[in-house]
């Protein structure tokens, strides 16, 4: 009796969160993305390797196998860390569709690991790409803020350089996912290699100068607070931020193509404020989104339905059955 009500609950409560969300399809007058100039592509550029990758099998399931893949970078800005990515690869012969995935600060987080499992287990090879370690509280200026995200995308390419080289990764159905810091992370690589043929970002927005000034995470209050105790003022933080951190979401937002996009946006989001999502959203060219009725962190709640409707997506993009 106590499971049946259980699970009465769970289906009510369930279906409440879905039908508290707004979903609304991309803007029918975007015109497409900017072209990347050869500047911007030689800021990321890094030198040519063969990459020799040490695979180690962690995990055998019975459609794919989990391998974790390790090995240095072409060209370091931030750190001298390995890449190191969790590659679900399918088991069966032939090549397949492959989604980056850049999980939260906490590394190989359990978000990042759910949607790998469900889109392996739908069909999709998926990479977390592991965040480099380090805790960005300890990212003192701008400057080096602006080396750990250049550093994301470097480290992006050469992951995509590693997976276009296996048999089993169909180089024209590459895609890329992240939620929060991780949807940050897969807007600017998004914007910047365009072999990413299409997005999910969630929980994301910009530009990191607005993030930081209104953020209400005990962290980045408590970064703002010591630098206005030094003698910074708001304008001041703004316009360092603004001039040094180049690569922002919102600066290359022009870049993403609003037509292979998908965006969730968390309405009372006070951690990645709603208008530094909006803003993103409309800098992109008013892409396909859905409106979570929640706060970011709350916003977990919705996971299950994130996860599916974002799976649909690729499938759709993809024409995956």
């Amino acid at each position: 009796m106590k499971s049946e009500q259980a699970a009465r609950f769970i289906l009510v409560f369930g279906a409440a969160l879905f039908c508290s969300c707004a979903h609304y399809p991309c803007d029918p007058a975007y015109a497409g993305p900017k072209a990347r100039s050869a500047e911007l592509l030689a800021y990321y550029s890094y030198p040519e390797q063969k990459v020799e990758a040490t695979v180690q099998i962690i995990t055998k399931k019975k459609r794919y196998v989990i391998e974790q893949v390790e090995f240095p970078s072409a060209r370091n800005v931030f750190d001298t860390e390995n890449i190191k990515v969790d590659f679900y690869v399918q088991r069966k012969e032939g090549k397949f569709p492959t989604i980056l995935i850049w999980p939260i600060p906490d590394d190989a987080d359990f978000c990042a690991r759910g949607f790998a499992r469900r889109f392996a287990a739908n069909g999709f090879n998926c990479a977390v790409i592991h965040n480099r370690d380090v805790d960005l509280d300890e990212i003192a200026s701008a400057e080096q803020l602006e080396d750990c995200f250049r550093q994301t995308v470097l480290d992006a390419g050469q992951v995509i350089d590693y997976l276009v080289e296996r048999k089993e990764v169909d180089a024209d159905r590459l895609g890329g996912l992240g939620l929060s810091l991780g949807g940050i992370r897969a807007s600017i690589v998004s914007a910047v290699d365009g072999r990413i043929k299409c997005s999910v970002i969630g929980f994301a927005g910009g530009s990191m100068a607005d993030i930081t000034l209104t953020s209400k995470l005990h962290g980045i209050r408590n970064y703002v607070k010591e630098l206005a105790e030094m003698g910074a003022t708001p304008e001041v933080i703004h316009t360092e931020l603004s001039n040094k951190v180049t690569t922002d979401p919102l600066a290359l937002a022009e870049y993403i193509d609003a037509k292979e996009t998908l965006m969730y946006i968390a309405a009372f989001d006070r951690v990645i404020p709603r208008p530094c999502g909006d803003n993103l959203w409309r800098s992109i060219g008013k892409p396909e989104v859905v409106y979570l009725f929640s706060g970011h962190f709350t916003s977990l709640l919705y996971l299950p339905c994130v996860e599916r409707e974002s799976l649909s997506f690729f499938k759709r993009k993809f024409q995956v059955r």
